[in-house]
């Protein structure tokens, strides 16, 4: 070990005395991974009723839209779901989480209307991962976790009150408890859903009356210890890949706290995005109101810095739409009536003039917001061709010298073909200055590799618009946990290989989808997102170049930057604690930033000692920065 490699080691010391979390939840507090001694295992529990039929629905929905509401930032949830056949339940449940990494869930499950809930069964259902068990076996039963299907899938089926399945090496287990003996199965599990060995416990079955109560209460626990191989890392300084303008954020709504003035003075952007209130300059043309005013002066402080900005259009007064007033708001796909044009442009013309002549500040690009998916105005693929130019006709008429954001489509799967038919118009793409897809729900490598391909071929910037995982997450503040910030962190560091963007702006620098909390008394209090964060913005170097690099292990992911004699490398360790060789660095100064679950932003000091090699702390960034 260098000197380097054991100063990043000895920064972690600080923090002794605080736990690591055990588990991951979704939104609607199913449980979604356990976690142990730097390893993550994908095991997912949730409450299920099931219906004459065979007909399953989960009680904990996953859904952006979802009834299912969080209590603050503790972990307990509630809310009321609503089945395919109408019939309804109310769930109310919480977490414990113990130091040794013991989990409680204890739910209460009651039918609120007047009319009895039928049921063939209401069971609480995990689902473990087959590939870590497999070999192994299931206790106290003593059967064998077979690498062929069990003769009935149900392998087990019993009245017990613990249930364990234990790995084939006898180093991990899991350990489900009860507080009494339950009908409980056990599958060998391999369906269209995916693979797996799924336990069922069974709470309750036939009618439920209005208001009586099914209480569940379900002990959780994996033990175990992880051992990771060394991962071999490369690093290509000279091969430079394409330019990096850097990380940037959006600044469009949830921005009137104490949290968006820390982001902006804590944390550097290359790029910045914000919202065309339009409904709200329709009203306030005249004399705009403090958020217009908020919004407006938030700008004019970036564009004075030398940020480049995008303006992007969501939601219009309803006289713009072909259905006004006909449907709730934030419904997807609306539609522009086509005699509202002239009006349109006039609107969003003078949103940006008064941004120009009063507060000095001009967009560099202008979008719609997800048109694909209609968020709030839908536009197929051709008509977001004619708005494009449309729009950009008038802009250049105006003597604004904004273009226009190609896509900005919701998600990156295969969304690319979205901006095919403007590309296919010269006329069109006179006015586009760059093209942008949304990462929520990420993509894979050749998904990603296709918006780098459109980019390549247009010979135009990609951006990613809105960098995020999970967009129903911000309805529980699901976001709100280290395990969603490695999430984020990986998606940056596949985006990074793969997509090859220009720009990657997160969603949001704001109280939206925070990266920090507010206390009691209001002060900023930051989180290991926040520090995950702010070793990519403030450390990777402004208009630089990606470098070539390589990790031989999936859990490791690495990306490097050049700018003249400035190097930057972020890795991402995934999993447990392991070793690692880093070949390619070339001498110099070097200091290293490091962040875990237990510790952010632990810097070391400068040594002239090439880092080749580290020990990477489990679940893990850092950051080598050689000094220029």
């Amino acid at each position: 070990m260098t000197k380097l490699a054991a100063l990043v080691s000895f920064a972690l010391v600080a923090a002794a005395g605080s736990t690591a979390a055990p588990a991951s939840y979704d939104s609607a507090g199913a449980i979604t991974a356990l976690i142990c001694d730097g390893a993550e295992f994908p095991v997912h529990g949730r409450l299920v009723a099931t219906f004459d039929g065979g007909v399953e629905a989960t009680l904990q929905p996953h859904e952006q839209r979802s009834a299912i509401a969080r209590d603050g930032g503790k972990l307990s949830w509630s809310g009321e779901t609503t089945f395919p056949n109408g019939a309804r339940a109310r769930f109310a449940g919480g977490w414990t989480e113990s130091a040794d990494g013991t989990l409680i869930f204890e739910a209460k499950v009651t039918n609120p209307a007047e009319w009895p809930l039928l049921l063939r069964s209401l069971e609480y259902v995990v689902d473990l991962p087959r590939e870590s068990l497999v070999g192994g076996r299931l206790e106290p039963a003593g059967i064998a976790l077979t690498v062929t299907k069990p003769a009935d899938a149900t392998f087990f089926r019993g009245t017990t009150a613990t249930v364990r399945l234990i790995d084939a090496q006898g180093n991990w287990t899991f350990a489900l408890g009860l507080d009494a003996e339950l009908p409980v199965e056990v599958s060998d599990r391999w369906d269209a859903e995916g693979r797996g060995y799924r336990v069922r416990i069974r709470l309750w079955s036939g009618v439920l009356l209005k208001e009586v109560e099914v209480a569940a209460k379900v002990t959780l626990r994996l033990t175990g210890h992880a051992t990771a191989a060394p991962v071999a890392l490369a690093i290509q300084p000279d091969t430079r890949l394409y330019p990096f303008d850097g990380f940037g954020a959006n600044y469009c709504w949830g921005t009137e706290t104490a949290v968006t003035p820390y982001l902006l003075a804590n944390l550097h952007v290359a790029w910045t995005r914000h919202e065309l209130k339009a409904i709200l300059w329709d009203q306030q043309q005249a004399a705009p109101g403090p958020m217009l005013t908020s919004d407006f002066e938030r700008i004019r402080g970036i564009q004075q810095s030398g940020i480049p900005w995008i303006i992007s259009l969501w939601r219009l007064p309803e006289r713009f739409y072909t259905d006004p007033n006909r449907v709730s708001r934030g419904t997807f796909g609306r539609k522009i009536a086509g005699e509202r044009w002239p009006e349109l442009l006039d609107l969003i013309g003078g949103y940006l003039l008064n941004l120009k002549t009063k507060y000095g500040a001009e967009p560099d690009l202008f979008s719609f917001n997800e048109p694909d998916l209609g968020v709030s105005i839908g536009l197929a693929a051709e008509e977001h061709r004619d708005a494009v130019k449309r729009i950009g006709a008038h802009l250049a008429k105006l003597g604004l010298k904004t273009k226009f954001l190609l896509g900005e489509t919701a998600n990156p799967r295969d969304s690319h073909t979205y901006v095919l038919a403007t590309a296919a118009d010269a006329e069109a793409m006179t006015f586009v200055g760059a093209i942008s897809a949304h990462s929520w729900g990420s993509g894979s490598p050749e998904q990603y590799r296709a918006w780098a391909e459109v980019a390549a071929w247009l010979k135009l910037p990609l951006i990613i618009g809105e960098a995020g995982t999970d967009p129903g997450s911000y309805r529980n503040h699901s976001y709100d946990a280290y395990a969603y910030g490695l999430q984020e962190a990986r998606q940056t560091q596949e985006l990074l290989r793969y997509a090859k963007p220009q720009a990657s702006l997160y969603w949001q620098f704001t109280a939206d989808y925070a990266l920090v909390r507010l206390d009691e008394q209001g002060a900023v209090v930051p989180t290991g997102r926040f520090w995950l964060m702010k070793q990519f913005t403030n450390l990777t170097p402004m208009k630089s170049q990606a470098v070539a690099t390589a990790s031989d292990r999936p859990e490791v992911l690495v990306s490097g930057f050049a700018k003249g004699n400035e190097l930057v490398i972020h890795i991402l360790n995934t999993g447990p604690a392991c070793a690692a060789t880093v070949a390619g660095l070339p001498p110099g100064q070097w200091r290293s930033v490091t962040t875990t679950e237990l510790a952010g932003y632990q810097e070391s000091p400068a040594t002239a000692e090439t880092p080749d090699r580290l020990q990477l702390p489990a679940r893990s960034l850092v950051t080598l920065v050689r000094i220029p």
